[in-house]
């Protein structure tokens, strides 16, 4: 199959395309012809080897969490999905799989959803890792309640556009973060209070519009960018950050800090395991029209390198999807 490998970890330039073997599904597994992958922070990480702490690094290495294509067979004791559905998956790369830049991919089928029907193989590949980070961290992890108070910092990029929308959708009062660019954006996915990061200091308009503190801060950007962000947290509220996307620093120090405020400290990563039900759950969301999907950028798969250095800046509106192969 055609694939972007890299054989060592690095800049953009130790991507390339190249011919390797398909993989084969094992037992519960499922082998999927990859039609869109989609492009995460999580991505320039990993080809960077800063994941090693995840899973060990064997080469060639084959990047991408995110895919959406159609079944082409089945492992033992797979009943669902079938031969031809239409899936899409963040895959078993955080086992260290191959992942999505490439025509084939394997997945646990238990971590494999239906698309949509209306919905395009690039759509359905730019949800799983952004959606279901933002899900869990606000769900699983934070129990967001309706009539709570919550603040995205980083509301304009994939995961936060998700999380603005989940927690409308949970009837929460939110808050968000974002350039002057994607004032209007953020604002369109529903929160009720966008603060202009460039223009305006988060924590005094944070004191203006939640006085007695915010239930929930979910941090997508980096507690460097966010000084104080502890502060605008009610005791008793919970401090959310996503390490995949962020640089908090001392950990343990932050971790003693919120103690000392009974703020509830959070490190939410993504879990892929037996996510289908809940990309299932998102799935129902946006056919049901309450949720939107973030706007997209689309590149062929020989644009992997591209597409990295775009997304390293940290500055993307909603994603990037790489096209792999007409399926």
């Amino acid at each position: 199959m055609r694939a972007m490998i890299m054989e060592k970890t690095g800049g953009p330039e130790v991507l390339r395309l190249a011919e390797v073997p398909t993989p084969e599904p094992g037992p519960g597994q499922v082998l999927i012809r990859v039609a869109c992958a989609g492009v995460n922070p999580a991505d320039w990480k990993d080809r960077e080897g800063m994941l090693a702490i995840y899973a060990p690094y064997r080469f060639p290495y084959i990047l991408g969490f995110d895919a959406a294509g159609v079944v082409e067979r089945v492992g033992p004791g797979v009943e669902s999905p079938r031969p031809g559905d239409r899936v899409f998956t963040p895959g078993n790369h955080g086992q260290s799989a191959w992942g999505s830049y490439a025509e084939f991919m394997v997945a646990d089928a238990d971590r494999t959803a239906a698309m949509p029907a209306a919905m395009s193989f690039a759509a359905a590949a730019s949800i799983p890792v952004a959606a279901l980070t933002g899900w869990q961290a606000l769900f699983d992890r934070g129990g967001l309640r309706a009539g709570q108070r919550i603040m995205i910092h980083g509301g304009s990029g994939g995961l936060g556009s998700f999380a603005v929308q989940f927690a409308r959708w949970a009837g929460a009062a939110v808050a968000a973060t974002c350039s002057t660019a994607n004032v209007d954006y953020v604002r369109g996915l529903g929160a009720e209070r966008v603060i202009d990061y460039r223009l305006e200091d988060i924590a005094e308009a944070i004191r203006a519009w939640a006085p007695d503190g915010l239930d929930m801060l979910v941090d997508a950007v980096g507690a460097s960018t966010l000084p104080g962000g502890l502060n605008m947290v009610r005791p008793r509220g919970a401090y959310v950050s996503i390490p995949t996307l962020t640089d908090d620093g001392n950990i343990e120090a932050s971790f003693a800090a919120a103690e000392a405020r009974q703020v509830c400290r959070i490190f939410s990563t993504m879990s892929d395991v037996a996510c289908g039900g809940s990309l299932a759950t998102i799935a129902g969301l946006i056919a049901r029209g309450h949720v939107t999907l973030p706007p997209m950028r689309t590149l062929p798969l020989e644009q992997a390198a591209q597409a990295h250095i775009a997304i390293q800046t940290g500055h993307v509106r909603g994603k990037i999807v790489l096209n792999v192969a007409e399926v």
